[in-house]
């Protein structure tokens, strides 16, 4: 019937929205751990194909939501107009919503044919569905917890998506709770359950307590943030009255943060900064950074000749470097993980041919940011730091790979311009996985960001210092320090979890099926 029909998506809807709240704002964190289950129950006893009908409302919904700031990236970045950037925005939205999708289709499918391990099966689908399906942006489920201290510490052991794995657990427990009729035949596989969801709550606090108290003893470095609060600009800007590319507004911030006792300062990620352009730029930094005498990092677009079998062409890399300080330039970092369609387009970059096939079709889509090769640590003010730039870190794999390489006591520091989405929750999902990074490598780490929120993250998931998003400020804030800070087994390990998950998956399905052959065969 129609009705049947309309409740299912309906629920599927309304999952899509508890899902996406807690992205957005941190005091709905609760709704994660049972924001599934009015979906679990839209798809329940339905074909694939209204399976896929019902739970791509689910899967719109939810991105529609927690990243409605596609439409201004598109606008700002691309400078399309709203009919054009609305349509790309939903092509977004859809193409995401797939992640729920293939989750829900496998859900589906295979679980009428197990019984109680459905309990087991649910998570392993949400974690291998999440890690496989490729996105733009990837957002976990767990997003929403950063604020939810006791919920994140198991991380350093099994990453985001292990806090992924316990809410989907909570969620298919809560569902199966609510729809069997007879839980005395099956009481066990909950208490089972109840155990790991205790477990994980148990090792957040007393892990919490551990390092709050570790934390404390730490001697502190005093470090300057700069947030410029530019805005975004397809072209490159003029400098701003009163100030040139030799002297820009945030050399000026900097000379107050090392009046104030910083130790080293760091700029934002930017649209423009002329250093690696102009010889004159270069000598003037060289001249007032020798000055202060104090290390400065920061960021800029830097353009290569290529060798001379490729004369011609050049690549553009978006690099962040570090000012020794005596002004001289000491490291440098060009960007690895770019960000497809805003920054590269996927599969075709390398051939002329179809780059200029794709050039006719999608246009400005297409940029020219090479990735970079090589990663790099910056030694400065007696700190190791490792460098990220823009959203290289929201990717989980590639931060540990990055932290492992490091010596102890090294300082995770990302600068971004995150203006091109607008005055939306765009940034403080940034800085939210920027937190759950902190943790998962239990590693400080330094997030600044041209327009805000910049912030200071202990290890321990602990945010000492937030500034007010949109505004030009500059701070200093007392870091707690260890030099003897290593790597988690998380850093050690990013792929363990994952692994294993695809090994418990696919031993699931492999003994579930064999016994089903095996009771067919002998049926007859």
């Amino acid at each position: 019937s129609r009705l049947n029909v309309y409740w299912r998506y309906a629920f599927a809807a309304l999952s899509g929205l508890l899902m996406a709240l807690p992205a957005l704002e941190h005091e709905f964190f609760i709704l994660s751990w049972f924001g599934l289950v009015p979906l679990l129950f839209a798809v329940q006893d339905l074909s694939l194909r209204r399976c896929y009908l019902v739970s791509v409302i689910g899967g719109f919904v939810l991105y529609l939501f927690s990243s409605y700031w596609v439409l201004p990236f598109i606008i700002n970045m691309k400078g399309y107009g709203i009919v054009l950037s609305l349509l790309l925005s939903c092509l977004y939205w859809a193409y995401n919503a797939h992640v729920i999708v293939l989750v829900m289709l496998c859900w589906a499918a295979i679980s009428r044919h197990i019984v109680w391990e459905r309990l087991l099966l649910f998570p392993l689908l949400i974690v291998a569905g999440f890690t496989i399906f490729p996105s733009v942006f990837p957002v976990q489920i767990g997003i929403g917890q950063s604020h939810n201290l006791l919920a994140i510490q198991a991380m350093d052991i099994v990453g985001i998506y292990g806090l992924d794995f316990a809410i989907a657990l909570s969620n298919i427990c809560l569902y199966e709770l609510v729809r069997r009729r007879d839980l005395k035949a099956a009481v066990w596989p909950f208490a089972v359950c109840a155990g790991f969801l205790i477990l994980w709550f148990a090792y957040g606090y007393f892990s919490l307590l551990n390092w709050e108290q570790d934390q404390q003893s730490w001697p502190t470095k005093k470090i300057g943030l700069v947030q410029a609060n530019d805005e975004p600009s397809i072209a490159i800007p003029d400098p701003k009255a009163g100030y040139g590319w030799s002297y820009p507004p945030e050399m000026e911030m900097t000379e107050q943060l090392v009046k104030a006792g910083a130790e080293i300062v760091f700029w934002p990620e930017s649209r423009y900064k002329g250093y690696f352009k102009s010889d004159y730029v270069r000598a003037a930094y060289l001249h007032r950074v020798k000055q202060l005498s104090v290390p400065l990092i920061m960021q800029d677009l830097e353009h290569v000749n290529s060798k001379v079998s490729e004369a011609g062409t050049s690549k553009t890399y978006n690099t962040m470097f570090m000012l020794s300080d005596k002004g001289e330039l000491a490291s440098t970092y060009r960007k690895q993980k770019r960000i497809a369609f805003g920054e590269y387009l996927p599969l075709i970059e390398n051939s002329p041919v179809m780059r200029s096939w794709a050039q006719i079709i999608v246009g400005d889509f297409l940029a020219n940011i090479s990735a970079g090769q090589d990663r790099s640590v910056f030694s400065a003010a007696g700190m190791n730091i490792i460098p990220l730039i823009c959203f290289e870190v929201i990717f989980p794999e590639f931060v540990a790979d990055a932290a492992f390489q490091s010596p102890p006591g090294g300082v995770l520091v990302t600068a971004s311009f995150d203006a091109w989405f607008g005055q939306s929750h765009a940034p403080f999902q940034h800085l939210a996985l920027s937190r759950i990074r902190a943790v998962e490598n239990r590693l400080p780490l330094v997030h600044i960001i041209n327009n805000g929120p910049s912030a200071v993250v202990l290890p321990s998931g602990r945010i000492i210092a937030q500034t007010e998003a949109f505004k030009k400020l500059a701070v200093t804030v007392d870091m707690p320090y260890s030099e003897n800070i290593g790597a988690s087994f998380y850093t050690a390990y990013p792929r363990a979890f994952i692994f294993t998950v695809y090994a418990l998956l696919l031993m699931l399905l492999i003994c579930r099926f064999s016994s089903t052959l095996l009771r067919r065969e002998f049926g007859r």
